[in-house]
């Protein structure tokens, strides 16, 4: 397969015919950043690889100071500015060029604006609308921490911003929104380099190294299969491997999205674009409140039990009231107009509470317990309760409710915008 240049992969290497398959699983606070000074080429590929190192090296930035334990408070401001150097570019909002940036030109804003500026709706079009959301909130919290004046300040809004940029880096296993840029990379046309062979992923291979493509998404990579070291491009969210006709062929997580849709050509039925089939998911939304408005995603009682688990798990950093601590608001009119204004969706918000908290021990909860917290936290917004429960799995129609202010008058709304759950 066609190498990439070593500072743009985090290579899969796989050893022998099949023999041993290693995947570099990196802990994301842990992947240092390395600067891509000549990411400016046009090509799609080189862009989303340089978004997501400069993404990497934003977060390099922060952890660098949190692990030097020094009480200086300009080391800390220093690593903030340098974050936002690496999010925003040198054309971005708060670029200071006396602090340095530990990322290129563009930025990771100006990389996937690149991307985003055309008139084609494709199939990473909607993942990457959500991660420069996610970095632009991540870029305002860490406006924040640069001018902190005390350390426990700055570490609540650093430990903000990177939760932020968790969400925009996303996982190579997941194909949709909260796939983010690694999603993209590994699972779309975004992340095959320029000159690699492609071929009809409905099709078994015929040929290696190649990439196996449908309606914008990767299904399958093949590689030789002969003695040696063949490297993939980063990320790879690969879900199964097999060995055919003398070829390692790895499949990835959107193997399935492509499968159906190629199940649907064989039937002779045309093919619906992947981008058509999100917009059908997106449909099946959740039933809206008696009198139209927002959606009844959660019944009464699931929220009263979400309560007493918000009590003792979340309280102590969420505060009493919703309104934060130690951590964010939760709830209320703050909350959701952070929420309107970063594009956040309740997919987003279901992510951070199933799989992000508590932050002292993430996704330990179980799936009934979360989905009694996120009952618990709508109903505090005052969102309508209805007959169906708040699910305890994901449901991709989850990605098209946008968060926001919940219009009307409500029952003992108080002075922040939060609603009373007995």
């Amino acid at each position: 397969m066609p190498a990439l240049p070593s500072d743009t992969s985090r290579p899969v290497r796989i050893i022998g015919p099949a023999a041993s398959l290693v995947l570099c699983l990196l802990a994301w606070l842990l992947v240092p950043g390395t600067t891509m000074a000549g990411a400016t080429a046009a090509d799609d590929h080189t862009q989303a690889v340089a978004a997501l190192t400069d993404v990497n090296a934003a977060v390099a930035e922060l952890v660098r100071a949190d692990a030097s334990y020094v009480a200086d408070p300009k080391v800390y401001h220093g690593a903030a500015q340098r974050a936002i150097n690496a999010l925003a570019g040198t054309h971005g909002d708060g670029y200071v060029a006396s602090a340095g940036s530990p990322g290129d030109a563009a930025g990771a804003i100006g990389h996937i604006d690149s991307l985003l500026d055309r008139s084609a709706t494709l199939v990473w079009t909607g993942p990457l609308q959500s991660v420069e959301a996610n970095i632009r909130a991540a870029v305002a919290h860490l406006q924040d921490a640069a001018k902190a004046r005390e350390l426990m300040d700055y570490a609540g809004d650093a430990s903000r911003a990177l939760d932020y940029l968790q969400v925009a880096r996303g996982r190579p296993n997941e194909t949709g929104v909260f796939g983010g840029l690694e999603g993209v990379l590994a699972n779309t046309e975004l992340g095959i380099p320029p000159g690699a062979q492609q071929q009809d992923a409905c099709r078994a291979p015929s040929s290696a190294p190649s990439y196996g493509t449908h309606g914008g998404y990767i299904g399958w990579v093949a590689l030789p299969g002969g003695n040696g070291t063949h490297e993939l491009p980063e990320p790879s969210g690969v879900t199964s491997l097999s060995v055919q006709n003398g070829m390692i062929v790895l499949r990835t997580a959107a193997a399935k999205v492509v499968a159906d849709a190629c199940a649907g050509h064989a039937k002779g039925d045309p093919p619906d674009p992947p981008a058509t089939q999100a917009a059908a998911h997106a449909m099946q939304t959740p039933p809206a409140a008696s009198g139209g408005g927002p959606p009844a995603l959660y019944t009464k009682a699931q929220a009263e039990a979400g309560k007493q688990i918000f009590d003792t798990k979340c309280v102590a950093c969420h505060g009493a009231n919703l309104q934060g601590t130690a951590a964010p608001s939760v709830a209320g009119n703050d909350y959701l107009v952070a929420a309107q204004r970063n594009g956040w969706t309740l997919e987003i918000m279901r992510y951070i509470v199933f799989d992000q908290m508590p932050r002292n021990a993430p996704a330990t909860l179980s799936p009934t317990d979360d989905a009694d917290v996120m009952a618990y936290l709508l109903a505090s917004s005052c969102y309508p309760a209805g007959t169906k429960p708040f699910p305890s799995a994901d449901d991709p129609s989850f990605a098209a409710i946008k968060l926001g202010p919940v219009p009307g008058q409500h029952p003992g709304q108080n002075a922040k915008g939060v609603c009373p759950v007995n």
